[in-house]
């Protein structure tokens, strides 16, 4: 309960300094405004991930009938477990910086929630490898980078803190994109073969990689 408690007091104390960094910057509109979505989609999707089950047979039935309704099983299955473990991690870490964009990281899900018909994933355009397993080992680097080197977020922000005089901050941000890092890094290694939405909602992260700022801070 105090480890508790004390994660909680440290991210409360994280977050107000990052707000502090962004309060006259367009960046706090999406600061704030990226949490609550983010929160908002992670607990419909954790809790509603299930009906990707009857919907994706439905879909299957409409285009090709039985054939189709019996591969809707598996892909049912294999966008449910997508999108429910998907809401967990933004309900878990709604306060957390995201990569910029899912744009070719992952299998994309169908539609934003799970009763809508949105746009099926053609899983042989241009080609299989292509379709799948380019995205899917996309998500797994992607994952191991973040997961792996998050820490190096630390020794960066803080040098771009000291250079804009603003050391606070920069400690601010170097834990939060260092937390942020792992959440979504482990995240995504130890679901890379699921689908997962094509966009994120939180701020995103200053760099691609946790290691960028470092190297864009000693040139």
């Amino acid at each position: 309960m105090k480890k508790m408690a004390v994660i909680f007091v440290m991210l409360c104390l994280i977050l107000s300094s990052v707000a502090a960094a962004y309060a006259e910057t367009t960046k706090s509109e999406e600061f704030i405004g990226g949490m609550g979505k983010k929160f908002v989609r992670g607990v419909v999707n954790t809790f509603t991930g299930w009906v990707e089950f009857p919907t994706q047979i439905c879909k299957g039935y409409k285009k090709d009938n039985i054939g189709g309704a019996f591969l809707g099983i598996f892909t049912g299955v294999w966008h449910g477990l997508g999108r429910t473990l998907y809401g967990f991690e933004e309900l878990a870490g709604f306060w957390a910086a995201d990569p910029a964009s899912n744009e070719g990281v992952g299998i994309p899900l169908d539609a934003e929630y799970a009763w809508e018909e949105g746009t099926p994933y053609d899983l042989s355009k241009p080609s299989f490898s292509e379709a799948t397993i380019t995205p899917i080992g996309n998500k797994l680097g992607r994952g191991l980078g973040n997961a792996l080197g998050g820490f190096l977020e630390f020794p960066g922000q803080i040098v771009k803190g000291i250079k804009l005089k603003a050391f606070d901050v920069g400690i601010g941000k170097a834990l939060w994109y260092w937390y942020s890092r792992e959440i979504d890094g482990i995240y995504d290694v130890c679901t890379f073969p699921l689908p997962n939405p094509k966009d994120t909602k939180a701020l995103a992260f200053d760099e691609k990689w946790p290691w960028s700022a470092l190297g864009d801070s000693v040139k």
